[in-house]
């Protein structure tokens, strides 16, 4: 397991935080630590997902993650 902060340009505010907690908590192997408008602090078990899964999840969604 690895812990990522992602930063993630195009949040707007509250709303936006409770998208992000949405994708990330749908993916398989992902804890949650902290998100707030901007940033995401999680930990992925990488036997069960990637990092660059999780990043094209958030950026499905129209948000851009900082590389």
């Amino acid at each position: 397991m690895k812990e990522y902060t992602f930063i993630i340009k195009g949040m707007g505010g509250e709303h936006c935080v409770n998208v992000i907690k949405t994708i990330l908590s749908k993916q398989q192997g992902v804890t949650i630590h902290q998100i707030e408008v901007g940033k995401a602090t999680v930990t992925i078990d990488e036997s069960l997902n990637s990092h660059s899964n999780v990043i094209a999840a958030i950026e499905k969604m129209g948000y851009k993650v900082e590389r």
